[in-house]
């Protein structure tokens, strides 16, 4: 019985894990504090689709390619923007842009254009 239980608490974990990554949409702000501590202070170059701007907030989603310096996947993330966007710019152009962290907590834009 024991056994039974623990094999169907083991699926349930699993489970949530793989929705989870299946909609490859993450908030950042939980990830592993290890892997973020060590690469505080240190800009990441991405390359990524805008898919949404909140001008008021501050803040854009970007569906971004893997970006090999964090060891993160591609995924669609939203950022917050230390710099204006380009007036340019516009949802579903291609754009690069640097990150870094700030706070160990969160990942902000301080570099973006588009992509030509």
């Amino acid at each position: 019985m024991k056994t039974l239980i623990f094999a169907l608490g083991m699926t349930l974990i699993a489970s949530s894990n793989s929705i989870q990554a299946a909609t490859h949409e993450h908030d950042m702000s939980h990830h592993n504090s290890a892997m973020q501590a060590a690469s505080s202070e240190v800009k990441h170059e991405g390359i990524g689709v805008l898919k949404t701007v909140n001008a008021q907030a501050g803040k854009v989603r970007i569906a971004h390619e893997h970006i090999d310096s964090l060891g993160w996947p591609s995924m669609t993330m939203w950022f917050a923007l230390r710099v204006p966007l380009p007036v340019e710019t516009k949802v579903g152009d291609s754009v690069r842009f640097e990150l870094e962290q700030i706070n160990s907590k969160e990942w902000v834009i301080t570099c973006i254009e588009r992509k030509k």
